[in-house]
């Protein structure tokens, strides 16, 4: 079995090797920053461009692109400061492609690009310095990277994504990369309940059932408790958790979904083989009703 790492050098989603460094931090930086949920009730964000079918986080990224192909300036911080919800309607909708919540990732990306500015003279790369290649700590990346409201997130998905991208593209070096935790997300927090490497208590059952909506608090326990796991594994199994999320975050979205499971005929492009390599120890394998990840839609953390 074949396991095919991500490098994140694909042009059309990401800029080239040998862009300017500070273009490329901030395409990554503000790319994040409004990096979550696409779909949701009422929006399916899927458009065909040239013949290829793009969904989700990947139409997101091919049309960020676009706008970086345009002009790499259009990352500037000084112009994020002044990005308004048409702005991003009309970077990111297409055909019948519609971005939902363009009003909160106008204000994230306006966020962003101000505190930028004020905190590290609008560079990406000042940042990444100032943590000294540590990701914890309060002086630490995850600690910096915090005062911007794209990335307060407690469980520190986008923080965490960031730095995947990062360390995959060797922008960063990691001084204690025992600090590295997976990105957690719907995708993940579904495979791990139905793994069985968290069990929903009694008082959250609902949650997972979609009876009712999880509320901040819970979604915050719930996905520290399933990145937690998540460490566990990739600590015995000796895996750095980055990787180890390539696996899980596609597996997520080809084949262990919320609808049309498909445990034993569904290929994941990360693996050269067909059907989940987890389906023997999966709890939920054999059962008709699988379980979903707990409702929780209204958020830009992930």
């Amino acid at each position: 079995m074949r396991f095919h790492i991500a490098d994140f050098t694909d042009e059309r989603f990401f800029p080239g090797e040998n862009d300017d460094l500070e273009d490329i931090l901030r395409f990554f930086f503000f790319a994040v920053a409004i990096d979550h949920r696409t779909r949701i009730k009422g929006f399916k964000y899927a458009a065909v461009i040239d013949g290829v079918e793009y969904k989700g986080a990947d139409l997101l990224f091919k049309l960020l692109k676009d706008k970086y192909d345009e002009d790499p300036g259009i990352f500037d911080p000084a112009n994020m400061m002044k990005i308004t919800p048409n702005d991003i309607i009309s970077w990111l909708n297409i055909g019948n492609a519609v971005i939902w919540d363009p009003e909160t990732r106008a204000f994230l990306l306006r966020d962003a690009g101000f505190k930028l500015v004020k905190l590290y003279d609008g560079r990406v790369k000042n940042l990444i310095d100032a943590s000294g290649g540590r990701v914890g700590g309060i002086s630490g990346f995850l600690g910096l990277i915090k005062v911007f409201r794209a990335y307060e997130d407690p469980v520190e998905k986008k923080a965490f994504l960031l730095l995947k991208f990062l360390l995959r593209r060797r922008l960063y070096d990691v001084k204690d990369p025992d600090m590295l935790q997976v990105p957690v997300d719907n995708h993940l927090t579904r495979i791990a309940v139905r793994l069985g490497l968290v069990r929903p208590s009694k008082e959250l059952i609902d949650v997972f059932r979609w009876k009712r909506k999880a509320t901040f608090e819970e979604d915050v326990i719930i996905r520290l408790q399933v990145r937690r796991a998540y460490k566990l594994v990739a600590l015995k199994a000796g895996l750095d958790p980055l990787v180890m999320d390539d696996l899980l975050w596609t597996m997520g979205r080809s084949c262990c979904r919320v609808c049309c499971v498909n445990c034993n005929k569904c290929r994941i492009p990360v693996l050269d083989i067909e059907g989940c390599p987890f389906k023997e120890v999966c709890d939920s394998y054999a059962t008709e009703i699988k379980i979903n990840e707990h409702l929780y839609e209204d958020t830009w953390y992930y």
